[in-house]
């Protein structure tokens, strides 16, 4: 299967709704779609061509698309700049400005926006839509990425992959996506910007409007090279770059984990009004660890009021520690660890967020009754309704607090409490440190905002 099929395969298995034409010189159909031998005989003005093209016709077929009055071109095909070939790519410039095309690329993968089923990468996205747009220099970064988020629960709602930027540049779609209602946080993979002075005129209005995390990887001498030969991207030292995130009020992500971990809780949490952080925790170990990277990311975990601590010992069993962080130790009163005991801690004046390690559902119980059967009675089905009403409680906790509260989980999604709260706006990090680091980047924005 070609490239070209390939992409097209993708596009109609996603559910876009909208006419695909096929142009192929040979081929009287593709994949059960009648093919057109030319632009010309495609009947009306698409609004999109997506050109997976020999290098050296594209500028010839480009120029035929704007006599057939469209407007708007990804051009996957490489073998422009990014390998010496400025000529072609002047070309391809030039008939832009001539028919007044908007285009994305030279060599990139595409750009998806999964509230309508558009996705014209290689490779499918297999969630429900989200309010986070990434935008790379990068093609793999902007759709291989799709494995990563699934697994995690982070939603997307649109990707662009810029490519060589010869007519749309990374700092064009910062600016659309920052006003863009259904787009809630920017993340942004970069190898190099060219027009510096553009970058941090749309940035600072971007960052005024919405939060936006950047991965920068063109400040090494290794990094810089494979920039320049994967995008023809024009690299600068790293501490200019870090200059350029801190003027702005970028926040910098050092890896795309981080890039989509911290993008996920801005767009779903509320930021922070200051540094305070309750840890709480229903084992000794994620107890420790999250308030040990709490210390390290700048984040404070002050210790509780005798007011509050004496509240807490009531709530709890006599083995939990309730200083802060909060051990609950073994306890199974969910109505308190779900409800009770968060809320009454973010109502406090005593923290400005929770990060949290131990929400579960029903999997370890489902577990235990399907080995062991008549040996044991959890009642797991009549209490499960139950459970998941406290969960969603938990779910509406932050909004109706005005702050944070991030998850963490060694059970990944493998239960469907954690699944809930990710499907429903509720980040649920794979490791204790993820939530803490997460929390960070919430609170480096609202510096950034004051």
């Amino acid at each position: 299967m070609t490239m070209g099929t390939g992409q097209l395969a993708i596009l109609l298995s996603q559910g876009y709704r909208g006419a695909v034409y096929p142009v192929h010189p040979s081929e009287t159909e593709v994949l059960g779609l009648k093919a057109y031998r030319s632009i010309a005989e495609v009947p009306g003005t698409p609004d999109l061509a997506v050109m997976v093209l020999p290098t050296d016709i594209v500028p010839r077929l480009l120029d035929e698309c704007g006599q057939a009055g469209m407007k708007a071109a990804i051009v996957v095909s490489g073998g422009f700049r990014e390998v010496g070939g400025h000529g072609l790519e002047r070309d391809l410039v030039d008939v832009c400005r001539k028919h007044d095309i908007t285009m994305i690329g030279p060599n990139c993968i595409g750009v998806s926006n999964f509230n309508i089923g558009l996705n014209t990468t290689y490779f499918p996205y297999e969630q429900e839509p989200g309010d986070i747009t990434v935008i790379s220099q990068s093609g793999t970064y902007s759709c291989h990425i799709y494995g990563f988020t699934r697994k995690i629960g982070i939603r997307l709602g649109h990707t662009v992959s810029v490519g060589n930027s010869a007519v749309t540049d990374l700092s064009d779609c910062l600016e659309y996506f920052a006003d863009d209602p259904g787009t809630k946080a920017i993340a942004l993979y970069i190898e190099g910007i060219k027009d510096g002075e553009k970058f941090l005129r749309v940035a600072r209005e971007a960052v005024k409007k919405k939060p936006v995390v950047a991965v920068y990887v063109g400040g090494t001498g290794a990094g810089a090279r494979a920039g320049m030969s994967h995008t023809g991207a024009l690299a600068g030292d790293d501490a200019l770059y870090d200059g350029i995130f801190r003027q702005t009020g970028i926040i910098r992500a050092y890896n795309v984990e981080e890039l989509l971990d911290w993008a996920w809780a801005f767009a779903t949490q509320p930021v922070p009004r200051g540094n305070r952080m309750c840890v709480l925790s229903n084992a000794g170990g994620p107890a420790a660890s999250m308030a040990d990277s709490c210390n390290r990311a700048g984040l404070e975990v002050p210790v509780f009021s005798d007011g509050l601590q004496r509240w807490l010992r009531e709530q709890l069993p006599h083995t939990a520690t309730v200083v802060n962080p909060v051990d609950m130790t073994y306890f199974l009163d969910v109505r308190a660890m779900f409800n009770t005991i968060p809320r009454r801690l973010l109502e406090s004046d005593e923290v400005d967020g929770i990060v949290m390690y131990g929400v579960f559902g029903g999997r370890l119980f489902r577990y235990i009754e399907g080995k062991l059967g008549d040996l044991v009675d959890y009642q797991v089905e009549k209490i499960a309704p139950i459970m998941m009403k406290l969960i969603e409680n938990l779910r509406a906790i932050p909004a109706e607090c005005g702050k944070p509260l991030l998850v963490s989980s060694l059970w990944y999604m493998d239960d469907d409490a954690l699944v809930y709260l990710s499907d429903n706006g509720m980040p649920v990090f794979p490791s204790p440190e993820r939530a803490v680091n997460a929390m960070a980047a919430l609170y480096r924005y609202n510096g950034v905002r004051s």
